[in-house]
């Protein structure tokens, strides 16, 4: 059962540690463990125990300090010993008013204090699968000569744990236990039972007083819902007699020894009741035989015990027939005794009788005549009374009779036939409960054979105590009656409510008969759903076909419903308009529109006669600004551009583009153009504002167009100018004009499209970034800002997807660079080497259409990838250039005959592509990954490389994973895009999970495209434990689990240190995470040794193993080795982690001082993210502490290469150190702790290590003043990076986990 001593800890700050605050949280709560922590019925199980009031105690097991108290106050000193400080900090607060115990005896110091013996030796709570042997051995080592060991377990063959419950204790058999014993040279070896709950029993028995028949029943469920298999009681009942019981005992207390027997055969407990009713009775033995003993649980109880003596004396009276036991008072007036009986109780010999599930009603109505019907037992008439209803309740009028003494605790189980002198002999053996106000006969009667119900309920077949009760006569109302008199007088024993606080605890058991219904009902449920399934497949195929075709049809209602809609909107505006107007206007206006009407007749807007006239009009009105124009060369230039052109040349006027260097432009961009010279000069200006940052040359390639475009010359300069003398059609076109091309680089750009910031200078960057890479394309959206495409799909079958058409174009699956099947012509980029290697576009596609696609099919044959570039965004006006109907007579009518060729030319290749399925999931056809296994990394965000080494680790692992050729995703578990981390990454070819839509969507992704991924690389504990059960239940993904330190293990460390019970309470959560995560992932990493010796300390079985956290693919090459020049301490560290903070402050304050004393000079610099107000008020003026926060990474490397050293004084933590790493790596000679050294393989052939604060600055001065020693110490760090941190060296050790 999970440990709950921080649980209790918080609930004893919100109610008391004390009795009344314990029973307020049991009484407000309803998990079991707490039930068995705190419950007052914990101390049932020793309570009985002999005991001197001199004892010596060690109790091994704090177990939430509820036996400790009990011994405390019996005992002379009670020492308890627990690995967990947690549930020894309950005991004390539990017990705070007892002086007498001490808490903490260490198991690490058991062997040096087995000096110290004692005389009792309690071995208390031992978790389910705990080695018992190991435990009682460990115990009886302390052990006095003459001592006792306790030890409690439950039974591996218990009744509950055979029919299917659960253990939870540790465990073994009888026998076992009986040999653990013995072997360890104990003479004596005892059992006592307790029941019917092994840790809160009601009652306990022993091998020298079993329980009869009827007594043990399977008790209630308190520790959960529970199994039964079988009816325990009826098991226990047969074993009666036969010396089974103890064999098959739910548990045992053992007590081992090697002197005389426990005087105490059996006990039995009352707690559930109020204080003044609360009673132990026990049966124990003496010199003089055996005893009954009965005895008040609380100082309140005396007066109950008191009254004994009046009821013996009124009940020998008024029963002269039946011998009631004398009680004796004890001197302390808090208990009594009585003889002991031995013999069957009247209960034991009717149940005897019990024949086919029926009960002996002859026999036990002849019983009831003996009992309580002989008619020299004194009655009177039945009169309520207020006595009466202060314990049974408001009961009428009843008439009949009524006992003048009634002992309702006259029951069977009470009574013993004993036989004297040749006569039975009727004896009495507890009469705690006796009246003197009138209750009814009937009453009592009704009584006595409920409880003879109750206890052989499991023998009996009446169903309920009211068939039962029907064969007395007892039926009806007079039956509900009685049950309601019961209750009544349960409640008045026991509160308000009947079974206290325990009520909140019962729960439901399941028998065998529920299990085979409910199986039943199962199966029937399974048909129904593999019905449902089959309809369900029946329609989803039939929905596929549907969205197939509707996807082909999609694009063009899209389009169509937004011209609609806008033509709707405009109509009904200008409706309303025309509306108004017709109502309102004047008669002048009226004639004006109608002139109006008349003038676009005969001048159409759009024609070259209304501009004419529009500038007429607009001199007369006015004539000072037109007349300006008029007069100028420019203005006249500008007024011929309007006409030839468009307003935009009246905005922008002559596009004048940058010369050329002498040695050629980077980039020829080759524009093909056919009339259309408005789009043309908008896409020229577009290039002109936003290409400054490339060499470039724009190449127009004229198809004999008749628009102004033959006279672009004059309206542009720096242009170069290819105008065919016939016209080509596309294709060609854009052959002959790139045959003039002096750039390293063609771009083929669509004259309909215009260009954003940056969107040459990011293909350029990207085609140069990787010699694979052939061909590069943007990302076009259409002008109302949807995606047109970003990049395209061509499947098996030859058919094209434009890739996210009408989509959003921010999100992620847009904007990561990626290998495509091709990339629409509109766009394109690649090196005019390969372009005159492929031999230009094919003209077997001339006119046009297709063979961009076919370009791309070539650039691959060549060797080379083709890929696509988000960064660069073209805005492309689909369809101005060659139309949209592929039915019609313009160039798209090609675009169907030319798919055929495509197919025919590429017929081999396009067997390799992915299959359309008719909805296939494009995830592996987008970025062309068929083949390449797919990795899934999750993490808190976007590693930021640059301020944590957590991130860094991570983001050398991406850059690890892409260089092995495998496709990786990024999951940040906080679906921010955050810059420029995010958009680094996508440059790496990364997508990058993110956005609200992802963050509600997540699950749904990952069940679409689970199958697709092979690997889900996990970070952190908190973030991998979020996702790891649904990845493992809805995807085949191998997860593999990189923890990046050991929390708890850190945390303990701290602990040890700060002895602050919250950071062990935040340790032990941390352990259950990490180790459940362990578990659950295929195999984990950590950056050192030191975790996988720790992990595998605790579970061999774990798979884990140390990998190289910091991993780098370039070295320094030229370090500063003359450290003379250089001056000052380097600490470097984010601060959001506890240990860097705690190391600052341990340096600053106990061993920088004594470095300024010898090197008063010298300066401390602290660097990292998140400085605190603490960290920061360590800067004073004069004192050499200099606190920087966070620094880029241009300014850490220049601190790295210019101070003289770096310490890392670390005093807790776990794992490899990353700023350790980081330092060697820049050539930093170090001085750290053991702590900083942790993982670091050979550390200490880079290192120097010291603990001690003084050391510590002893080490630091004499390394300062050897510059000598320092450059040999940097140069054995680039030594060492190259030896143990390559990009190699760590993939070897994970390679076959990714295989």
């Amino acid at each position: 059962m999970k440990d709950m001593s921080y649980e209790i800890l918080d609930l004893f700050k919100a109610y008391g540690s004390g009795p009344d605050g314990i029973q307020r949280i049991l009484e407000e709560n309803s998990n079991p463990a707490l039930l068995y922590a705190l419950s007052p019925l914990r101390k049932n199980q020793l309570e009985w125990l002999d005991t001197t009031g001199e004892e010596e105690v060690l109790q091994i097991g704090s177990d939430y300090g509820a036996l400790t108290g009990l011994l405390a106050s019996r005992c002379a000193h009670v020492t308890v010993m627990d690995e967990a400080d947690e549930n020894l900090e309950v005991n004390r607060q539990r017990n705070s008013d007892y002086v007498n115990i001490t808490y903490g005896f260490s198991f690490e110091r058991g062997v040096e204090n087995q000096g110290k013996l004692f005389d009792l030796v309690l071995v208390s709570s031992l978790e389910p699968g705990r080695d018992i042997q190991e435990a009682v051995s460990f115990g009886a080592a302390f052990l006095k000569q003459g001592g006792r060991l306790i030890f409690s377990c439950e039974n591996d063959l218990g009744l509950r744990f055979l029919a299917g419950g659960e253990h939870m204790e540790a465990s073994c058999t009888r026998q076992e236990a009986k040999e653990l014993c013995e072997g360890l040279g104990f003479s004596r070896v005892e059992f006592y039972y307790p029941v019917t709950d092994q840790k809160l029993p009601s009652s306990v028995y022993s091998d020298r007083y079993l329980p009869s028949r009827g007594e043990v029943g399977a008790g209630a469920a308190l520790e959960g819902p529970r199994y039964a298999c079988f009816q325990e009681e009826a098991v226990y009942d047969g074993m009666e007699g036969g010396g089974l019981f103890g064999s098959f005992a739910n548990g045992f207390v053992v007590i081992a020894s090697n002197g005389g027997c426990e005087t105490t055969c059996f006990a039995k407990y009352n707690r559930t009741r109020r204080k003044e009713f609360q009673t132990r009775t026990r049966i124990w033995e003496k010199e003089e035989g055996c005893q009954v003993e009965k005895s008040a649980l609380s100082p309140e109880g005396k007066s109950h015990l008191e009254a004994f003596g009046a009821h013996y004396e009124s009940l020998s009276r008024c029963y002269p027939h039946i011998c009631f036991l004398k009680p004796v008072m004890g001197e302390r007036k808090d208990r009594i005794t009585f003889p002991f009986l031995k013999g069957r109780t009247l209960a034991e010999c009717l149940g005897e009788q019990i024949r086919d599930g029926k009960a002996p009603v002859c026999e036990l109505e002849k019983a009831l005549e003996a009992v309580i019907g002989r008619p020299e037992i004194p009655l009177k008439p039945f009169v309520p009374t207020p006595e009466l209803e202060q314990v049974f309740g408001n009961v009428p009028d009843l008439g009949g009779m009524s006992y003048e003494i009634s002992n309702i605790d006259g029951l069977f189980e009470n009574l013993m036939v004993q036989e004297e002198n040749g006569e039975e002999k009727l004896y009495c053996l507890d009469y705690e409960w006796v009246f003197d106000f009138p209750i009814p006969v009937s009453f009592v009667r009704y009584r006595i054979l409920a409880y003879f119900y109750y206890r052989y309920e499991g023998s009996l077949c009446y169903g309920s105590l009211e068939g039962f009760l029907k064969e007395f006569g007892i039926e009806g109302d007079t039956a509900e009656l009685y049950a309601n008199m019961e209750k009544a007088f349960q409640s008045y024993v026991h509160g308000d409510a009947l079974q206290g606080y325990l009520a909140n605890y019962i729960h439901e058991v399941t028998d065998m008969e529920q299990i085979r219904s409910m199986k039943k009902e199962l199966e029937k449920a399974r048909d129904r759903i593999n019905q449902l399934q089959e309809e369900v497949e029946e329609r989803n195929l039939f929905i596929r076909k549907e969205q197939e075709l509707k996807r082909l049809t999609n694009n063009h209602v899209a389009n169509l419903e937004i011209m609609i809609k806008d033509l709707r909107h405009e109509i009904d505006e200008l409706g309303k308009l025309a509306t108004y107007l017709n109502g309102h206007e004047a008669l002048v206006f009226k004639a004006r529109r109608k002139l109006g009407v008349q003038v676009s007749k005969a001048f159409p807007k759009g024609t070259r006669k209304r501009k004419a006239l529009d500038y007429c009009v607009s001199t007369v009105k006015h004539p000072l600004r037109y007349g300006k124009m008029y007069a100028t060369k420019e203005g006249r230039r500008r007024i011929k551009g309007d006409f030839a052109i468009g307003e935009d040349y009246l905005k922008y006027g002559k596009l004048v583009f940058p010369q050329v260097p002498k040695e050629g432009p980077m980039v020829s961009i080759v524009i093909p153009c056919y009339n259309q010279i408005g789009y043309t000069y908008a896409c020229l200006q577009s290039i002109l504002e936003f290409t400054k940052d490339v060499t470039y040359e724009v190449i127009i390639a004229d198809d004999v167009s008749t628009d102004a475009t033959a006279q672009l010359g004059q309206y542009t300069e720096g242009l170069v100018i290819c105008r065919n003398q016939t016209n080509q059609g596309f294709l060609r076109n854009c052959n002959q004009a790139a045959r003039a091309a002096r750039g390293k680089y063609i771009m083929f750009l669509n004259n309909d499209t215009k260009v954003t910031e940056g969107w040459l200078s990011s293909l350029v960057n990207l085609i140069q970034s990787d010699a694979s890479i052939g061909m590069v394309g943007s990302k076009l959206v259409y002008p109302d800002g949807r995606l047109q495409e970003a990049g395209g799909i061509i499947w098996s079958d030859g058919s094209g997807w434009n890739y996210g058409r009408l989509d959003d174009p921010d999100k992620p699956e847009y904007n990561y660079v990626k290998d495509v099947d091709y990339i629409s012509g509109a766009a394109i980029l690649l090196s005019t080497k390969l372009w005159k290697q492929i031999g230009g576009f094919d003209e077997r596609f001339a006119p046009a259409y297709c063979e961009d696609s076919d370009l791309a099919f070539e650039v691959r044959k060549a060797g080379y990838r083709v890929v696509y570039q988000p960064l660069s965004k073209v805005i492309h006006f689909e369809g101005i250039s060659n139309g949209t109907d592929v039915n019609g007579t313009g160039l798209k009518r090609y675009q169907v005959e030319n798919s055929r060729k495509l197919k025919e030319k590429w017929a081999e290749e396009l067997k390799k592509q992915c299959v359309n399925t008719g909805n296939p999931n494009p995830f592996r056809a987008r970025e062309r990954s068929q083949g390449k296994q797919v990795i899934l990394v999750v993490d808190h965000y976007v590693p930021t490389f640059d301020k944590d080494a957590g991130s860094k680790t991570t983001y050398q692992y991406l850059k690890m994973f892409l260089k092995k050729g495998y496709v990786v995703k990024f999951l940040g578990d906080n679906f921010l895009h955050e810059e420029p981390y995010t958009t680094i990454l996508e440059q790496m070819g990364i997508e990058v999970l993110y956005g609200e839509a992802m963050s509600a969507g997540i699950w749904d992704w990952l069940k679409k495209n689970g199958d697709e991924i092979d690997f889900a690389y996990l970070n952190r504990p908190h973030i991998a434990t979020k996702y790891v059960d649904f990845i493992r239940e809805h995807t085949n993904m191998k997860v593999i689990y990189y923890g990046h330190d050991l929390h708890f293990l850190r945390l303990g460390r701290e602990y040890k240190l700060t002895k602050d019970l919250a950071v062990k309470r935040e340790a032990d959560y941390w352990k259950s995470v990490e180790l459940t995560m362990m578990h659950k992932a295929d195999i984990s990493y950590y950056p050192s040794y030191v975790e996988i010796d720790a992990i595998h300390e605790m579970d061999a079985s774990i798979p884990a193993k140390a990998i190289t956290a910091y991993v780098y693919d370039q070295f320094l090459d030229h370090i500063e080795e003359d450290f003379a020049k250089r001056e000052g301490l380097l600490f470097v560290g984010g601060f959001a982690h506890p240990p860097n903070a705690d190391a600052v402050l341990w340096f600053a304050e106990e061993i920088f001082p004594l470095i300024r004393r010898a090197l008063p000079e010298a300066n401390f610099y602290i660097v990292g993210s998140k400085v605190t107000e603490e960290i920061q008020a360590l800067e004073k003026p004069g004192n050499g502490i200099v606190v920087k926060g966070f620094v880029t990474e241009e300014e850490l490397a220049e601190l790295y290469s210019t101070c003289r050293m770096v310490v890392v004084p670390l005093r807790y933590g776990a794992g490899v150190k990353g700023k350790v790493v980081e330092a060697i790596y820049n050539g930093a000679p170090i001085v750290t702790t053991s702590t900083g050294a942790e993982g670091i393989p050979s550390g200490e052939t880079v290192l120097e290590i010291e603990d001690e604060a003084a050391a510590f600055a002893a080490k630091t001065i004499s390394l300062y003043q050897d510059p000598e020693r320092l450059a040999q110490m940097c140069r054995r760090t680039q030594e060492y990076i190259r030896e143990y941190y390559s990009l190699d060296g760590a993939w070897n050790v994970i390679k076959d986990d990714f295989a």
